[in-house]
């Protein structure tokens, strides 16, 4: 079985890559979709990157998080793909468990792992019920692809594409298990710790609900949502409220 790391990143953030890579390890493969926004910024790729041989680098202009994702998987020749960020880490040890899952399962399209913070203890607790991107494994076969209106540099919204490509999984008949593994290392925090702040968060928050549960769902899980702000953090809930029925109305 072969292994393919879809590692995407931005600009600068190509910088940062080679300290993703492992040493030369066999099965193991990487594609680096690197997007960037000025023709300047392609200049920055690391020499290591072109010199090993189980690295690609392909180029996306423009932004979208989403977009980026789906460019690196056109590039994938691995049986299996891992989604995986610029600030990642990796050790034999740990994709080790993402070959052995794989062989103990034949039947499963996608396998959901556990991700460590950098100090070797788990991002949150597990099981949970949602997935970041970097849990995230599956077969190449799978032909879903990210919904490029959410996601981390899209034009409307700002996260909820890892929910988004669950839903869509199970809908196609992926078997998708959870293996309570580790499979990565990344830095703690996520999108979410700036919610009250961040309009379009909450809009996104919204329009996740809306795409996974359907309407009427969407609008008890807002309102339950709004709500939870005010009771917990005494935040004004109608503001949040507002913002999240715009994201339920921008999918309608």
């Amino acid at each position: 079985m072969t292994l393919d790391i879809l590692i995407c990143t931005i600009d600068k953030g190509i910088l940062r890559v080679p300290e993703v890579l492992m040493p030369s390890q066999g099965g193991v493969r990487y594609v680096v979709s690197m997007q960037y926004t000025s023709e300047e910024m392609k200049k920055l790729v690391p020499q290591v990157l072109k010199e090993r041989e189980d690295v690609k680098v392909v180029f996306l202009e423009g932004k979208g998080l989403s977009r980026n994702r789906n460019h690196a998987l056109e590039y994938a020749k691995g049986d299996v793909v891992v989604i995986a960020d610029d600030d990642n880490r990796y050790t034999p040890e740990l994709i080790d468990n993402v070959f052995e899952a794989y062989n103990t399962h034949p039947e499963a399209d996608v396998i959901l792992f556990q991700a460590l913070n950098m100090e070797g203890k788990p991002l949150h607790p597990y099981p949970a019920d949602y997935v970041c991107s970097v849990e995230m494994t599956f077969r190449r076969t799978v032909k879903v692809r990210f919904d490029e209106r959410f996601g981390l540099g899209s034009l409307t919204l700002c996260a909820g594409e890892e929910e988004v490509w669950m839903k869509d999984a199970r809908e196609t008949g992926c078997r998708i298990i959870y293996m309570a593994k580790p499979m990565v290392m990344t830095p703690a925090g996520t999108t979410g710790e700036n919610f009250l702040e961040n309009k379009k968060l909450q809009m996104t928050k919204g329009a996740t609900f809306r795409y996974v549960y359907g309407t009427s769902n969407a609008m008890w899980r807002t309102v339950k949502e709004a709500g939870w702000w005010f009771v917990h953090r005494g935040a004004n809930p109608f503001p949040i409220l507002m913002n999240m029925l715009k994201g339920i109305r921008y999918l309608e």
